[in-house]
């Protein structure tokens, strides 16, 4: 964008200084320039349009330009852009200049000075307001970046098991196992009911430790080639094979469920306890193998009537029922 693209926006009630800053501006070759007398009408505009630059006169009748500056420095923060608020006022003292900057004023212009100093001022505050905007976007690009990098990403970075889509992986792969070797799929999941009160009970840092001790806990109570995954905060969730769908019963994840249900895990701010649920959703080899989302969906809703009753709760895809949840 040119300079002369640089959308800059003037509110000023007076005719006289307003005619002058057109007159200024048209010969640095400004084209992107819009006039208002009304300050509630200049936020609506920017609301629509953002601006670059402001030019505000200080005392307007419904609004000043202090009160004006704010709400503008606000609609910035929310949208994320920056806009070089320049006051135009015929006070010249310091005390002036020290409020203004103190609510977010980039710079302070007497009027007596418009015809000699307004271009120059606009010039170098085009180029901080581009370059202000410029890194703003390269910031936000860099997070949505780093939102792609943590999604693609397939380990959890507390518990170093798998994430969300590196457990989507594994029961595809859990797919094709199946249909080339017979017996059935199994997803396991592990929720911790009480994780909301733990997270305002303790920092961060404990709460790492504590679900990196029941991750491990995990990996100890289940077979070596069953597969231990963290696809949400406080669930965990395990892929296995299984003979025949029988062996995905309430007494198969027994153990599992006794060694956690209330455990107190050690952490640096002593022994926690956890509450966990326990469901499993299990399909047939004989019978469609659903898709990897429709294996979390299911073994989720079995895990909130879980929550709910206490007790390990399987939901089951067989053959002659597409889709059934008996509590076992």
């Amino acid at each position: 964008m040119s300079h002369e693209d640089i959308p800059i926006l003037v509110v000023d009630d007076a005719k006289f200084s307003s005619a002058i800053i057109a007159k200024a501006l048209r010969s640095g070759g400004f084209s992107n320039v819009r006039f208002t007398n009304n300050p509630l009408q200049a936020l609506r505009s920017i609301e629509n349009r953002p601006a670059q630059i402001l030019i505000a006169d200080w005392l307007m009748p419904s609004m000043d330009g202090l009160e004006l500056t704010r709400r503008v420095k606000k609609l910035d923060d929310q949208n994320q852009h920056f806009t070089y608020v320049m006051l135009l006022t015929a006070r010249d003292d310091i005390q002036a200049m020290q409020e203004a900057f103190d609510q977010g004023v980039d710079d302070f212009l007497n009027k007596a000075n418009l015809r000699g100093q307004l271009l120059p001022r606009v010039f170098a505050a085009q180029r901080i307001a581009r370059r202000q905007n410029d890194l703003l976007r390269t910031n936000k690009l860099l997070r949505r970046k780093l939102r792609e990098v943590n999604t693609t990403d397939l380990v959890d970075p507390v518990t170093g098991l798998g994430n969300m889509r590196f457990c989507l992986e594994r029961i595809s792969d859990m797919n094709r196992d199946v249909e080339a070797r017979g017996g059935a799929a199994c997803l396991l999941m592990v929720g911790i009911n009480n994780y909301e009160v733990i997270e305002r009970q303790y920092e961060k840092a404990i709460i790492d430790e504590l679900m990196c001790g029941i991750g491990v806990k995990l990996r100890q109570l289940v077979r070596p080639l069953d597969v231990v995954t963290r696809p949400e905060p406080n669930v965990f969730a395990v892929l296995m094979r299984q003979p025949g769908i029988d062996h995905c019963s309430s007494t198969s994840f027994r153990r599992i469920f006794d060694n956690l249900y209330m455990h107190a895990f050690k952490t640096s701010e002593g022994f926690i306890p956890v509450v966990v649920g326990v469901s499993a959703c299990a399909v047939d080899a004989d019978h469609g193998l659903p898709a990897p989302k429709d294996y979390m969906k299911a073994a989720y809703s079995a895990l909130t009537r879980s929550f709910d009753t206490g007790i390990i709760t399987i939901h089951r895809i067989e053959p002659d029922r597409a889709a059934s949840a008996l509590p076992d």
